[in-house]
């Protein structure tokens, strides 16, 4: 993948882990351990990324042991790419769990470095909420999560500290939020009934702002769209892939993983790039030119 330009935030947008604290296999078909671990040796040769998002459903379960999993397979790998590290919670998220580990969310800074956290008790009413600057970009977490439910909702003393944090200064090259679900509609029956319940509220909030980017997951395939004039992208999920083409009121998702690659530069471009991991015992290669080969072909196609 080509280098990131100059002052451009290149972000690994990865989503629904689903990580289990006692390695048990995501809908009796998949080991999301393994899984994370083939999507972060795929990005390790990718240059220039400088944050790394988890958009929800970091843990199937919401035991400790899941988000410790994570933190010491996903914190590393940013840690040695040099990366700043944040987490939002899912549905299948519990917030006792995901604090007693990431605290806001906000776990690596710039060069990933750990941030301090001063642990608070925080009863489970009350949304996860994060916010640091990365690259002179304002990252917010947005807790969609309801305790006991599915679907999202963002809260009204959430959406009062979104208010208040874009009324603030602007970050010097705008803000980005994570949360889960996305302000989009939904592919299926099943994630229609599970949606984000209140996308307005948060376009109210988010019009005419310096808001750049807005980074979900929820929907285990990748997704483009946008709210308020703001864009809006869906990872494709570690866990499986959802089945977008089959028929609406039915549920179904491949044996598959992928992540998102986002560019953030800094005039407010936004582009994307979603990858697939490719499984070695079902994907084989149609073609691979080195190098030297590369330059032949550009030599030949274009006189240069």
């Amino acid at each position: 993948m080509q280098p990131p330009a100059a002052g451009t935030l290149r972000v690994l947008h990865l989503s629904d882990t689903h990580l289990t604290g006692d390695g048990a296999l995501h809908q009796g078909s998949v080991d999301t351990t393994a899984a994370l671990e083939s999507v972060l040796d795929r990005f390790d040769g990718v240059p220039g990324i400088g944050l790394v998002v988890l958009s929800g459903d970091v843990s199937e379960d919401g035991s400790r042991e899941s988000y410790a999993a994570v933190l010491e397979r996903v914190g590393g790998w940013a840690g040695r790419h040099g990366a700043a590290l944040v987490a939002v919670p899912g549905n299948h998220d519990l917030r006792e769990g995901f604090r007693q580990v990431l605290a806001n969310g906000h776990v690596l800074g710039e060069g990933g470095r750990p941030l301090a956290h001063t642990m608070e008790y925080h009863p489970p009413t009350v949304p996860v909420w994060g916010q640091s600057l990365v690259a002179g970009r304002r990252i917010v977490t947005i807790d969609t999560s309801v305790p006991g439910a599915g679907y999202g909702e963002i809260a009204e003393a959430s959406l009062e500290r979104l208010r208040t944090a874009l009324a603030e200064d602007h970050a010097p090259h705008g803000t980005v939020l994570v949360l889960h679900h996305p302000p989009l509609p939904a592919p299926t029956a099943l994630h229609d009934a599970l949606k984000l319940r209140n996308p307005g509220d948060l376009a109210d909030v988010i019009r005419g702002s310096d808001v750049r980017v807005v980074l979900a997951g929820h929907y285990h395939h990748y997704f483009a769209g946008s709210l308020a004039g703001v864009a809006v992208l869906v990872a494709p999920g570690v866990a499986n892939d959802t089945d977008v083409a089959g028929p609406y009121d039915e549920e179904a998702a491949y044996v598959d993983s992928g992540a998102l690659v986002v560019d953030l530069a800094e005039d407010g471009s936004v582009w994307s790039t979603p990858v697939r991991v490719p499984r070695p015992d079902a994907d084989p290669l149609a073609f691979v030119f080195d190098a030297a080969t590369v330059g032949r072909i550009i030599e030949a196609s274009t006189g240069s």
